[in-house]
């Protein structure tokens, strides 16, 4: 990777991307094209020049962004025309999501689809008017190239500008039209209904999973249909959840070797993942997985949640205690490379009884399972795989296991993916949120502090002057921090909360949700991309799900909780504010929202708040925890009203619960408290009520 300090590249004069801090802009600072970052210094350039401006968007662990490299970016002749003709900008889009998402709505409206890297020109006033994705050099039948679209636009540029301008011009009202209308509206009751049906008409009943191919995770939506489940009985949703999660863990879209889970799957069958491992689907796959247990106690999604964890803090984990973004699809120039076996290296590699194991539990072969993009052949080499069997791996643990440190090893001797160790707060915010969780699911207090010790870093490192700050690398915090950084680290605050029982993490998500509210909502519920916005015709933030939840949906979700724990409407009334902004959306497509509608449900209840009173001295005080953590109340609040926290400050009414008893634990539900319990037998029995 091209950094600041790298020599590998010293023969080729770097352009101004030398400068910048992003491993993505780095990996290009050496290319012939002389690339600017993104500012109003670059566009005030084109103004000037009265160039037009070419924008690639990209990330440092896309593989198509590395194609188009490749083929054009690193070639001279493409380099002469984009240097003599415009002005050429690259953009990370993981530091730049508002950038990102206003043009990839561009491309999408223009186009009818999107992707990564994303191709777009655009007059000097910021005015897009052609969009597209990954090129080739050369045009091929039925799809131009980028070397073909370089020269039209370029000469459309010198005799039709006017022609240009307009059309962009055109765009953007359109585009200024669209995000002006609004989408509020209630919600109906059966719109769950409605999801749920969405949901069992696109199962795939033989493989699991939604759809046919490519497959996604997507861990949000099978978290609301395990809570959907867990309050309608219905069996049938919870079951679609936990088999999507089995055979994605079962087959290569989950690392056997050294874990962690990649991109997606491009199969039907789960087999044939996108070898790029990116830190947000740990954090949602870890959420997962601990809800699933929790839902089942199935000893198969523990693992799967430590296994997870092992890779975090193998791979990802900086010295600082913040995590790094992801790791690349490639190596050596290829797709997978690093994560492929022949059956040749196995034997040579394991024992005759580690390799008969292996080649039986992951289907390996001489001619491999592996096809080549461009022939399309295979290759013999073979994605380990269990196939949706793991019964092997089972009855034969500690010969698997050998064999697996065996693989690591050899594998380590590879040269690797590249790391792109940079750190951003949003996504820093999810792994909280989920380690948190899964920590005191699982009782694993080493999880918890790994949480700590993330925002400890985030609390240091990126907040400067009050201001919290998107990205951190090299030392450096910069990028004035958007919506998704301030709603996703709202919920992880509330979850470090309900995990240690510190008091310090809710005033500071009472902070930053204050500020949120502030700054971000709009008066009709709607939230803005960022505080301040370089497009104007993208103001507001998708509440679509995405690879991710939206900010919209964690932001209702964050300030639902608040609202049940505090006791002040203000923040229960954001939360169905933010509801309402979307209700249009919600009804025509509710399984796009299904992060907004799990929250959805927390609102609607029933809702419990647990206290903890007394002193907090008492023997059986750590054992009621445990046993309340490891049992499944999706809709619970739990707080600490013991002599040790100051639980008046943030929520007068649970503080009433306070008493000068060792232990006593208060289930409040439809604005009244139970009697308090006092033994962990008395809390066995009501959980069981509960459940």
């Amino acid at each position: 990777m091209a950094d600041k300090n790298s020599t590998s590249q010293n023969t080729k004069k770097a352009n101004a991307l030398i400068n910048e801090l992003s491993p993505y802009l780095l990996q290009h600072a050496y290319n012939p094209v002389e690339w600017k970052a993104w500012s109003n210094a670059t566009f005030e350039q084109a103004i000037t020049e009265e160039k037009p401006v070419f924008v690639s968007i990209g990330y440092a662990t896309c593989h198509w962004c590395h194609v188009m490299e490749h083929e054009s970016f690193e070639d001279q002749e493409i380099a002469d025309a984009l240097n003599r003709e415009f002005i050429a900008i690259k953009v990370d889009r993981e530091e730049r999501p508002d950038i990102d998402a206003a043009l990839m709505e561009i491309c999408q409206a223009m186009t009818g689809h999107g992707g990564w890297p994303l191709t777009i020109f655009m007059t000097p006033d910021k005015l897009p008017f052609f969009a597209g994705t990954y090129f080739p050099k050369e045009s091929i039948p039925n799809r131009i190239g980028f070397k073909d679209i370089l020269l039209r636009i370029a000469e459309g540029w010198k005799n039709e500008r006017d022609a240009i301008i307009s059309s962009g011009k055109e765009i953007v009202s359109q585009m200024t039209n669209h995000h002006a209308q609004s989408q509020l509206g209630d919600i109906s009751p059966d719109m769950f209904e409605k999801a749920d049906g969405l949901f069992l008409d696109r199962y795939d009943q033989e493989y699991a999973g939604f759809g046919t191919a490519p497959k996604f995770p997507s861990p949000h939506h099978l978290i609301y249909l395990l809570r959907r489940a867990h309050f309608t009985k219905n069996d049938q949703l919870a079951n679609m959840a936990m088999q999507t999660l089995k055979n994605m863990s079962l087959g290569g879209m989950k690392d056997h070797i050294g874990y962690g889970y990649h991109r997606y799957s491009t199969d039907r069958q789960w087999l044939v993942p996108h070898f790029e491992k990116m830190l947000y689907d740990q954090a949602m796959m870890l959420q997962a997985m601990t809800e699933a247990w929790l839902y089942s106690k199935d000893v198969a999604f523990k693992n799967n949640a430590e296994e997870i964890v092992s890779y975090i803090q193998t791979r990802l984990t900086s010295p600082q205690g913040g995590w790094y973004c992801a790791e690349d699809a490639d190596s050596e120039g290829e797709e997978g490379t690093y994560y492929l076996f022949t059956e040749e290296e196995l034997s040579e590699i394991l024992n005759d009884e580690e390799f008969n194991l292996a080649k039986t539990c992951f289907h390996v072969s001489q001619e491999g399972n592996y096809v080549d993009e461009a022939k399309r052949t295979l290759t013999g080499k073979n994605i380990l795989s269990l196939f949706l069997d793991d019964s092997l791996k089972t009855k034969n643990a500690d010969l698997y296991e050998s064999m697996r440190i065996k693989c690591l090893a050899y594998r380590e001797q590879r040269i690797p993916p590249l790391l792109d160790d940079k750190i951003l707060t949003d996504w820093n915010a999810l792994m909280i949120q989920a380690m948190s969780y899964a920590g005191r699911s699982f009782n694993k207090p080493e999880w918890i502090d790994h949480a700590e010790k993330s925002y400890a870093f985030i609390k240091e490192c990126m907040i400067k002057n009050d201001m919290l700050l998107h990205r951190y690398r090299n030392g450096e915090a910069s990028i004035t921090a958007m919506a998704d950084d301030h709603a996703f680290l709202m919920l992880a605050l509330f979850e470090l909360y309900t995990a240690t029982g510190k008091d310090t993490y809710i005033h500071d998500c009472i902070k930053i949700a204050d500020a949120f509210a502030e700054n971000f909502v709009e008066e009709d519920g709607r939230i803005t991309m960022a505080d301040q916005h370089e497009l104007s015709f993208h103001k507001y933030a998708s509440a679509y799900d995405g690879a991710i939840p939206s900010a919209t949906s964690l932001a209702i979700m964050a300030y639902a909780k608040l609202g049940a724990l505090t006791g002040n409407t203000k923040y229960m009334n954001l939360a169905y504010s933010l509801v309402r902004a979307h209700g249009k959306q919600m009804q025509t497509h509710p399984i796009g929202f299904s992060s907004s509608l799990t929250a959805l449900m927390f609102m609607n209840g029933p809702r419990a708040e647990i206290v903890f009173a007394g002193s907090g001295m008492n023997s059986e005080r750590d054992p009621c925890i445990q046993e309340l953590m490891h049992s499944y109340l999706p809709h619970a609040i739990i707080a600490y009203a013991e002599s040790s926290h100051d639980i008046a400050a943030f929520a007068p009414v649970l503080a009433k619960q306070q008493t000068e008893q060792e232990l006593a634990i208060f289930f409040c539900e439809n604005y009244a408290c139970s009697l308090p319990l006092h033994t962990l037998q008395a809390l066995k029995q009501k959980l069981t009520q509960l459940s």
